[in-house]
């Protein structure tokens, strides 16, 4: 693990922030170039992309000391700023209702801005669990003793000594890349622009899909039918997805 790439002076350059910072970046050129295909000013995606990445740190760093609150001492400010524990769907349920707001400011129509964002999500995905690997936040799998099994002793949330785990971080980073290519080439599919929120809809469905069954092999609290929280939202999302694709299909 390499929880901090370089130091300039007493400042530490830690490996998620640097990821993120590469999301940002890419995330601002990808998403001009779907708002383009979209017919949107190009020249508003930073605004944007600066708006989601923001809200969705919060949300996701939110959302994990709400289901871990055991965390939280008497230093509040500490603990939501520290590095390590950040939950995907809360990040994205907040960046989701604050670019809602900015697009009644822009006065674009949502399902536009939500088909146009899909690739972008799913990159900045995929870049953001590289992070999550190199700095070894917690966000791993199972102990394991499959030829899969990595160690993350050295990470920020370390595991014992000797002991090896799923790297789910790299199994989802690739699985986003995947998700990526596929939504950028239906992006160019004149079938799938033609109709509002079926390409976000497929978005919905591959990366929810993706994160429920990753989710057997991460260690998280069980719930009902031995689901983990994400599991259920996953399984929601999934369902929106779905409908997304085959009603918006049936009424075109």
């Amino acid at each position: 693990m390499i929880p901090v790439i370089f130091e300039i002076g007493p400042l530490p350059v830690n490996s998620f922030g640097l990821m993120m910072a590469c999301a940002f970046l890419s995330g601002i050129y990808l998403l001009a170039n779907s708002f383009e295909l979209e017919g949107i000013d190009p020249k508003i995606s930073e605004r944007f992309i600066f708006v989601a990445a923001l809200s969705g740190l919060f949300g996701a760093r939110l959302w994990f000391l709400i289901e871990n609150y055991s965390l939280i001492d008497d230093n509040l400010f500490a603990a939501f700023f520290s590095s390590a524990g950040f939950v995907f769907y809360g990040g994205f349920l907040f960046a989701t209702l604050c670019t809602y707001l900015l697009c009644l400011y822009h006065k674009i129509p949502f399902s536009r801005f939500c088909d146009a964002v899909g690739p972008t999500m799913a990159l900045g995905y995929a870049i953001g669990r590289v992070g999550c690997q190199l700095s070894g936040d917690g966000d791993y799998g199972k102990v394991t003793d499959s030829i899969w099994g990595i160690s993350y002793s050295t990470g920020v949330v370390p595991t014992p000594e000797g002991i090896s785990v799923y790297p789910t971080p790299v199994f989802e980073s690739i699985f986003a890349c995947v998700i990526t290519l596929i939504l950028v080439k239906v992006e160019k599919s004149h079938a799938w622009r033609a109709v509002p929120w079926r390409r976000f809809g497929l978005y919905l469905l591959l990366i929810s899909v993706e994160r429920f069954l990753v989710e057997y092999i991460r260690v998280e609290q069980r719930y009902a039918y031995g689901l983990s929280s994400a599991q259920y939202v996953s399984a929601l999302l999934m369902f929106s997805g779905l409908c997304m694709i085959v009603l918006k299909r049936v009424r075109s």
